[in-house]
């Protein structure tokens, strides 16, 4: 009995904590949420993977112990869900928005992608649904054999805005919400790319879990939406 007070006790002091791995196009507006969400939960952890959705997809089919799954694409969560790694449901919280930047010169339209540069970068597109799109843009322009050269391919869309930001590369494909007021960015036209749906979905273990739960009703949430749209991000309804 004095045991199992003591497990309760610790419990209570020390709060819950959950191991959530996310797109890297959410590195900073998803740190903007756990913020405000540890507001209401001071005594808990949320600890943050950030990674390429194909690359997280993996490691939890492989087992590691993620309790959320935040992706970029909605393709995969389905797939855990139908793969059987999860029984819970698929929920899409928001739509991302494709821009080409550059940290040399200014982007003032997709003719940018004409002019001269050594390196364009864009995450794998089989790894990376921003890199999937970036290439539909240049599939869309007929350009995606003319600069097949030029392209350096990141692991993630998190590491092809790094190659911009360090001038390895003139120009790349990345998320608007990586971007930042200094930027010289172009919000790419929808009509070059599909719709670039982000759901999440929560593990077999973190089904377990209510911080887990909570966090994923958090994003849902007026303020969690209400964050990701400050940084860029498209929320049900689309297009608001």
């Amino acid at each position: 009995m004095r045991f199992l007070c003591l497990v309760l006790l610790v419990g209570f002091c020390y709060g819950a904590q959950i191991k959530v791995a996310a797109a890297a196009n959410l590195s900073r507006a998803l740190q903007a949420i756990k913020v405000a969400f540890l507001k209401e939960h001071p005594k808990d952890k949320v600890l943050l993977s950030f990674g390429s959705s194909g690359s997280l997809f993996k490691q939890i089919t492989l087992g590691a112990p993620y309790d959320l799954f935040i992706s970029a694409d909605k393709a995969r969560p389905l797939r855990l869900v139908q793969g059987g790694y999860t029984p819970y449901p698929v929920q899409v919280y928001a739509r991302g928005v494709l821009v080409l930047w550059s940290t040399t010169r200014k982007v003032k339209s997709l003719d940018a992608l004409q002019d001269s540069f050594k390196h364009l970068a864009i995450a794998n597109p089989s790894l990376a649904p921003y890199g999937r799109a970036g290439m539909e843009v240049l599939k869309k322009l007929h350009l995606a054999d003319t600069l097949q050269l030029k392209i350096a391919e990141a692991n993630s869309v998190g590491q092809a805005t790094s190659y911009v930001a360090s001038k390895a590369a003139q120009l790349g494909f990345s998320a608007l919400s990586l971007m930042d007021k200094k930027a010289h960015y172009l919000i790419v036209p929808q009509e070059y790319y599909s719709p670039i749906e982000q759901a999440m979905v929560l593990t077999k273990a973190g089904g377990d879990k209510a911080l887990a739960k909570d966090f994923a009703d958090f994003i849902l949430s007026v303020k969690g939406q209400a964050i990701l749209k400050s940084y860029g991000y498209l929320v049900p309804p689309f297009g608001s």
